[in-house]
């Protein structure tokens, strides 16, 4: 009879869904399956997961939002009816002077969206202890599209060019722009600020980014007190930008040299963990959550710091780090940077998250955008407007950072 077989194979079928092995298989087989998603969903911005995905990562998100806001903002200035006076400017005793190097680029201006995103959102009090210095260091700023426009003067508190200069100096500076090099040029350090930021013209700037700064400074003053206060390691910098691609294991890690030897560590204290948990049926797990990334907060950086966007000097390392750059000369100002801090023993800190996109498409030192594509900060795109906004109010009522901008408005 041929209906035997069926029946046989149908009493199996429902005799092997009964069986413990394929109860725990099929379990096992949900749990990997909402894991996997968990991870593709939570990790897809990681660049050093494995569930990166590198076809929406780059894509504009919270960085097209401040876009938009910081253009509004130099719309609303930039034209002639405008009262000059309608807009807060720096007070006579600014905390932080924030430097604005822009040169002329070839495909877009990144300049407006820039310094428009660094304003926007500022309180008249954070305006008020922050001195904008935007510097045009092209020899001829003529050609530059942002010179001469109305909300360059309305808006910065200095505007520099190398206009006034003498004649060696003039051939000194053509030979540096021919050769790319826009960073030996300087800034200008004649404000009494304590601390001095430096940004380039391709960056957008998240809001709170001053409150934060703050937050950041302070913390590092309660770091440092108690921890280098026998060791006298100051700190050189705060990284208010950096890219998770350069936080990767290096040989020079404890735990990357010992992979191997970790990896079956961990396996057997796993192993014998499970054991012990099945022996005496424990109805909870130890629990430990130490994730690698997202940081938070103030953190050391001094291996793993990228480029010179958001860089916020104390001013009492800056003649000494204009010195050595001037002796230097030549080569890469973040590379130089970070061997004067090796060389002398300076902690360089990062505030996470970053406070700030590069969003340039062609950096000024004219690198291939697969290179400056490398130098994206993968979490920034997370940012929520209400979310930053609501963390810049509250920070704003925090007793520290109300008494540094009561003391430099």
């Amino acid at each position: 009879m041929p209906t035997l077989p069926l029946a046989l194979k149908s009493l199996s079928l429902r005799k092997l869904r009964r069986t413990n092995a394929i109860k725990v298989f099929l379990t096992s087989a949900l749990l990997w399956l909402i894991a996997y998603t968990f991870c593709r969903l939570r990790f897809w911005r990681d660049p050093h997961s494995a569930f990166f995905n590198d076809r929406y990562v780059y894509e504009w998100r919270y960085s097209l939002y401040r876009e938009r806001e910081g253009r509004r903002l130099i719309t609303n200035h930039n034209t002639l009816a405008e009262n000059s006076s309608s807009y807060t400017g720096a007070g006579s005793n600014p905390l932080i002077c924030a430097a604005f190097l822009t040169v002329r680029r070839e495909e877009e201006n990144y300049l407006e969206a820039s310094v428009g995103s660094l304003l926007e959102g500022l309180t008249p009090l954070e305006r008020r202890a922050l001195f904008l210095n935007v510097i045009f260091v092209d020899t001829d700023p003529s050609q530059h599209p942002s010179w001469g426009q109305n909300w360059v003067h309305r808006l910065a508190d200095h505007v520099g060019s190398y206009q006034n200069i003498s004649m060696d100096q003039f051939h000194h500076l053509q030979d540096l722009e021919k050769a790319r090099n826009f960073y030996e040029k300087g800034a200008c350090m004649a404000t009494n600020a304590t601390y001095l930021a430096m940004f380039e013209d391709d960056s957008i700037v998240a809001d709170g980014w001053t409150a934060k700064t703050l937050e950041g400074v302070s913390d590092i003053a309660r770091i440092q007190t108690p921890k280098h206060v026998d060791n006298n390691h100051p700190w050189v910098y705060l990284r208010l930008f950096f890219t998770e691609t350069a936080l990767s294991w290096t040989s020079a890690d404890f735990a990357y040299r010992n992979m191997g030897w970790i990896f079956i560590g961990a396996s057997l204290s796993l192993l014998a963990a499970l054991m012990a948990v099945r022996r005496a049926y424990s109805s909870s797990h130890a629990y430990l959550d130490y994730p690698p990334m997202p940081l938070s907060g103030v953190v050391e950086m001094n291996a793993h710091g990228c480029c010179t966007q958001g860089l916020v000097f104390p001013r009492d390392q800056v003649d000494a780090l204009i010195a050595h750059l001037t002796e230097v000369k030549a080569g890469q100002t973040d590379s130089i940077i970070e061997e004067y801090a090796d060389a002398k023993s300076l902690t360089r800190y990062a505030l996470a998250p970053q406070q700030l996109q590069h969003v340039g498409l062609k950096s000024s030192r004219d690198n291939l955008e697969i290179n400056t594509r490398s130098t994206w900060a993968f979490r920034f795109e997370e940012n929520k407007p209400a979310d930053l906004r609501k963390e810049h109010e509250d920070l704003l009522r925090d007793v520290d950072i109300a008494r540094l901008l009561d003391g430099h408005s």
